[in-house]
């Protein structure tokens, strides 16, 4: 595998968000549950409550997490199952600042939640009926303690990070198992992106393919996001190509060109074509751009 000084080209992040479940297991209807459907193991169901059923208080503070965890996988790559990501070093400063804007979005959305919670228990009273227990729910000044936002970043273990005293044999066997975990997890990080590259651009072939029903053509339909996330791909591949994969950028760099080469039009009607339409209506278009799709699928090993 080519080598590179890894510890200088990127770093590894980890983004901790949490948020309050809201759920509280039901042991009395659970038992109730087991009981009426005769279960001969207690263990054979779980009821749990969701003490904010149709509450949005929640929801949105959910829905954010969701969208910074969108952000970090798609702006780094995978290191390990605990969580790290790699990320480049000359992507750090847009990913720092993106993440203060959301740990702000983030507090911001958790403290008008507190502000509002005293009353959302009030409500839930009648949303829960019987299953109602005012101790389910944490007290207003503890309920902050129970989200949390975090980012810390730090530096990718090398071999040249040891500084133990071991014999020299037990030391230079630490030392390649540590390269060899390294390059494993660098060319995993690689083939995620590859991955995503070619899971793409077989979507993208599948979706402009004419199929001929009774002798009739008949086209497939599509979104938007077949033309707009490759745009997003190609820059995307373009950030994260740490170990400046020839091959990778040559596939990219073909792509983009592709998907530059399909411009907005004026139809028949008078109506300006978006990218997206521009494939729908036009049908030599379509062709030729799937023609070139699937040249860059069978030029490159994936």
């Amino acid at each position: 595998m080519q080598r590179y000084n890894i510890d200088t080209s990127a770093m590894l992040v980890e983004v901790n968000a949490s948020v309050w479940t809201a759920r509280k297991l039901d042991r009395a209807t659970t038992d109730e549950v087991i009981t009426r459907k005769h279960a001969a193991s207690k263990g054979a169901a779980r009821v749990n409550k969701h003490l904010l059923a149709g509450r949005p208080e929640l929801e949105v503070i959910i829905a954010h997490v969701g969208s910074v965890r969108g952000y970090v996988y798609e702006n780094t790559l995978p290191w390990s199952d605990s969580g790290l990501r790699l990320l480049p070093v000359v992507n750090f400063k847009a990913f720092n600042e993106r993440m203060k804007v959301d740990e702000d979005a983030y507090w911001k959305l958790c403290q008008t939640f507190v502000d509002v919670y005293p009353t959302l228990i009030t409500a839930q009273a009648l949303q829960l009926g019987d299953m109602f227990k005012r101790e389910d729910f944490p007290s207003p000044d503890s309920i902050l303690h129970k989200f949390g936002f975090q980012v810390n970043y730090m530096p990718v273990p090398t071999a040249g990070d040891f500084r133990v005293d071991i014999g020299n044999d037990a030391q230079a066997e630490l030392k390649a198992q540590l390269v060899k975990l390294a390059d494993d997890r660098i060319k995993s990080a690689m083939d995620d992106i590859k991955g995503k590259l070619k899971a793409h651009l077989v979507h993208m072939s599948g979706r402009l393919a004419v199929d001929i029903v009774d002798n009739v053509p008949k086209v497939r339909g599509f979104h938007d996001s077949l033309v707009e996330y490759g745009f997003d791909l190609c820059d995307m591949v373009k950030s994260l190509n740490l170990t400046q994969d020839v091959e990778l950028e040559n596939a990219r760099a073909a792509l983009e060109r592709c998907l530059a080469n399909i411009t907005t039009r004026t139809n028949k009607r008078g109506r300006e074509l978006s990218v997206a339409d521009t494939l729908r209506e036009d049908m030599g278009k379509r062709s030729a751009i799937k023609a070139q799709v699937d040249e860059i699928l069978n030029k490159f090993t994936w």
